[in-house]
């Protein structure tokens, strides 16, 4: 390629001028005063051929130098990037936009977002006819913007108007394998480039050490980027960044009851060295206390906060901290919910349930109250009143009923489950939240009754007031289950003597499921008796007090039924800026489900079982607080990640319009091809004076003697 070829026609017009000249050139004619010549034919016979050599190697010497000279001229263009030598070949490109929220950081007076949108529609804006461009968004998962290339500017500017940054972390590798497939679908002789723009950030690189792009990866599975692509990463964060951001927040304790006195644990996060700050607590709208600390030194960076005296229900809250360079993580919203001491609901009949009911009756200074329902009736209660639901001897139950207690409990709620005769293995087998499932009830021979039970789980919050004072407990059992399977993900909490499980523990979903190995009848032993049975009782009961998140990480998509198990009609839901939040309905597992689409605003998110009711707030939602570490990453740990050869970093945007442009058309030479002629004149130069001088000396070396005679030296003989 040059960028002036008409130079090209004077440098083969400029060829012909030293082959003319060769041809034009009058052979050395030198006269002597004396009639024989046979002396000079003998020299000239034997340096005939030496003397046409000479005289072609300058002609090729002046040639050269006048085609090279042309050659500069017409400034050549090689290409350095790989993807061939000559010619302006058209391009597709694929271009990856990070769009994670650490894109909001303020460079100047832009955030680096905007200045990322700028530089995707400059790449549009400056490809040629027959080019042709894709665009994916990098979030955790790669967004097709413009899944193919395709050749229409306009569509593309057009779109990237429509998009804007997310509510979490990007990932590099995954966006970067999506563009390289796209553009596997190139036609044959176009040239395939990927521009990556983003910030400084080491975090979406990370993913490069578990993918196939990986050094240590095998060769078949090695990136997916295709030999002769050229990778080009536009990094436009700052190479010091700053930032300062409370990170997460906790309860103690975890339910705040009326009339209790709580505390707020507020951790922060900093990108930099450390400096002093502030963290603000606001409670519904108002603030409630500020405290100083020093970020990150761990011995300070905790901001403790005691709580004022609050009414019953659910208030709003959140922790501020300073305005810095990206704002948008420097609000930490979450709900504290105060509750009433709510009812435990035991699901039974009287004779069953004696011994519960009574533990719960007899607690001492109120503790905990009850409420009893027919297994048949169980459908008829709204199960979130309850701080946990008890099962003496209750199954089996209906599905409709089973539904019910699972929903309750994968909400959040605590399931205690007392067997009985009454149930068969098949009974147990129909729920999919139990820890275990009993096969059979076997009788215990009578020289085998006494058991000691075993703290298997002895610093488990359930467990570990219940050794205080107690000493051994002993039983004496009459009656106990075999288990067919004990879940996997199961706990046994107390064992009877050293294997067979006691009390089991289970998580399902964010609540609970503690399920016994005997019953609560005087008939399968004296537990009921025993001096234990109430304060575990109320320990287990205590130990179920429903807890709510205090808040929620940004999310694509939410099911409402973890959250509201009772959940029915047409809810509606508003976002932090009284916008309407989807709400659609999906089959999960045979049975509809509500889900809420698009929780990625962080504040509080309002909720309205129906249109007849009042919106409460519902949720706190967050940003994800690893994307607020912007700890950069250097150049070299780029290459050394993502191991792609042709790949080429620039920190600006003009910087990275060069590198791309070199890589596209290559580097002119006309520079180093007049410095090549200017050293070829010098050795014409030098090599045309030496053969002058050798004619020359030819001449003045030709004597005669006295008698006419003509006498040649050797070296006169050499140089005709």
């Amino acid at each position: 390629m040059f960028l002036a070829p008409l130079f090209l026609i004077a440098a083969g017009l400029g060829a012909l001028i030293p082959l003319a000249l060769h041809f034009m050139q009058n052979k050395r004619k030198v006269k002597l005063p004396f009639p024989t010549l046979r002396f000079l034919k003998a020299a000239q016979k034997r340096s005939a051929s030496r003397t046409r050599l000479e005289n072609i190697l300058l002609w090729l010497i002046r040639t050269l130098i006048m085609v090279l000279l042309g050659f500069a001229f017409s400034m050549p263009i090689i290409k350095t990037g790989g993807l061939g030598w000559f010619g302006d070949a058209p391009r597709d490109i694929a271009i990856i936009i990070d769009a994670s929220y650490s894109m909001a950081y303020k460079n100047g007076n832009a955030q680096i977002w905007d200045n990322a949108i700028e530089a995707a529609r400059s790449i549009i804006e400056g490809l040629k006819e027959r080019d042709r461009f894709c665009i994916f968004i990098a979030r955790s998962q790669p967004e097709a913007l413009i899944a193919e290339p395709i050749g229409n500017k306009q569509e593309g500017l057009a779109r990237l108007k429509t998009v804007t940054f997310g509510a979490g972390s990007s990932q590099m590798a995954p966006a970067i394998e999506a563009a390289a497939q796209a553009l596997k679908k190139s036609q044959s002789g176009y040239e395939k480039e990927i521009h990556v723009i983003t910030d400084n950030q080491a975090l979406p690189w990370q993913g490069f050490a578990h993918s196939k792009m990986a050094d240590d990866a095998s060769p078949e599975s090695k990136s997916v980027v295709e030999p002769g692509t050229s990778v080009f990463v536009l990094m436009l964060g700052v190479s010091n960044p700053e930032n300062t951001a409370p990170f997460s927040v906790a309860m103690e304790p975890a339910i705040v009851r009326k009339g209790s006195s709580a505390k707020i644990k507020v951790t922060s996060t900093r990108t930099g060295p450390p400096i002093a700050s502030a963290m603000t607590l606001f409670l519904d709208g108002k603030e409630a206390g500020r405290r100083q600390v020093t970020v990150p030194d761990p011995a300070s960076s905790t901001g403790e906060f005691t709580l004022p005296s609050l009414g019953v229900g659910i208030h709003e809250a959140r922790i501020e901290m300073p305005d810095d360079n990206l704002i948008i993580d420097n609000s930490f919203y979450f709900l504290i919910d105060v509750q009433e001491r709510r009812p435990s609901l035991i699901v039974g009949y009287k004779d069953d349930a004696l011994f519960v009911r009574t533990a719960l009756v007899s607690s001492f200074a109120g503790l905990v109250s009850m409420e009893m329902v027919a297994p048949d009736q169980l459908t008829t209660k709204k199960l979130t009143d309850y701080s946990s639901v008890i099962l003496c001897n209750a199954l089996p139950l209906t599905g409709q009923a089973i539904g019910s207690v699972e929903g309750y409990v994968k909400a959040g709620g605590l399931l205690i489950v007392f067997p009985g005769s009454k149930a068969t293995s098949e009974d147990y087998k129909a729920w999919a939240c139990l820890p275990g499932v009993p096969s059979t009830v076997n009788l215990v021979p009578t020289k085998e009754a006494k058991t000691t039970l075993s703290w298997d789980k002895p610093l488990h919050p359930l467990i570990r007031p219940m050794q205080e004072g107690l000493g051994a407990a002993e039983l004496s059992v009459r009656r106990k289950f075999s288990w067919e399977k004990v879940n996997e993900s199961a706990e046994v909490l107390i064992s009877m003597g050293q294997k067979h499980p006691f009390l089991l523990e289970r998580s399902y979903g964010s609540g609970k499921v503690l399920m016994f190995g005997i019953s609560a009848e005087r008939t399968w032993s004296n537990f009921p008796l025993s001096p234990f049975f109430l304060p575990l009782v109320l320990q287990c009961t205590e130990y179920g007090s429903r807890e709510k998140p205090p808040f929620l990480w940004a999310t694509d998509s939410l099911a409402l039924a973890d959250y509201f198990p009772d959940l029915k009609g047409a809810p509606s839901m508003t976002d932090p800026d009284g916008k309407a939040v989807q709400i659609r309905s999906m089959t999960e597992g045979g049975k509809a489900a509500l889900i809420a689409a698009d929780l990625k605003k962080p504040g509080i998110y309002s909720f309205a079982v129906s249109a007849d009711t009042k919106a409460q707030p519902a949720f706190a939602v967050n940003l994800p607080r690893k994307e607020s570490d912007l700890t950069p990453i250097s150049e070299e740990e780029i290459k050394s990640l993502v191991g792609i050869e042709a790949l080429h970093i620039a920190t600006d945007l003009s910087s990275f319009a060069k590198k791309t442009q070199e890589s596209r058309v290559g580097k002119t030479y006309g520079e180093q091809l007049l410095w090549l002629v200017l050293l070829l004149l010098v050795i014409e130069f030098i090599y045309a004076n030496k053969l002058a001088r050798r004619g020359r000396d030819a001449v003045l070396n030709l004597k005669a003697d006295s008698a006419g005679n003509l006498n040649l030296s050797k070296e006169a003989v050499r140089s005709t």
